[in-house]
């Protein structure tokens, strides 16, 4: 028996995907600035479709980066041995990764590129305006979280990525 009603969640099924942020994952929800339950964040949705869906930081680290390099990391950690890294976008502006919680503290001193992390970081979520998972936080063959890679693990690709689109790196 699995605890979201649509495996894998689907990216226009709201439902499940706050079921499995909720069940799956075991992030708290919050529409606009109040934790709620799944359910009551998908009253909120259907009241207001524009309201912004977030988490907090506490299960991860969200490295925010600009679209193009954030395109660029995730062909270059697709080509090595990661499994899979859960990223989101934010239209055509940002990609957000997620990495191991309390790993991403040396990736804040990268130029352009920012480091929620914490109770205190927020991650707006898809099905929020303008955010989509590129890659989802959920193993899509076992309905459980996907394992996150170190920061460390991924900083060398991203140096490389921001080298190539002219952002500078220490």
């Amino acid at each position: 028996m699995t605890a979201v009603a649509q495996w894998p969640p689907r990216a226009r099924d709201t439902r499940a995907a706050l079921e499995a942020y909720e069940r799956v994952l075991g992030w708290p929800l919050i529409v606009d600035d109040a934790f709620v339950s799944a359910r009551c964040a998908f009253v909120a949705l259907e009241l207001a479709p524009d309201a912004v869906v977030s988490t907090t930081c506490s299960a991860f680290d969200a490295v925010t980066m600009p679209h193009a390099v954030g395109a660029d990391l995730l062909v270059l950690v697709g080509r090595s041995d990661l499994e899979q890294v859960p990223a989101l976008t934010d239209g055509h502006e940002e990609v957000v990764v997620l990495v191991a919680a309390g790993t991403a503290s040396s990736l804040a001193s990268l130029e352009g590129v920012s480091v929620d992390s914490g109770p205190g970081g927020r991650l707006v979520l898809p099905p929020s305006p303008g955010r989509r998972w590129d890659t989802p936080p959920w193993d899509l063959r076992t309905e459980g979280p996907c394992a996150l890679p170190d920061g460390a693990a991924i900083e060398s690709a991203l140096r490389t990525a921001l080298r190539v689109f002219g952002t500078p790196s220490p």
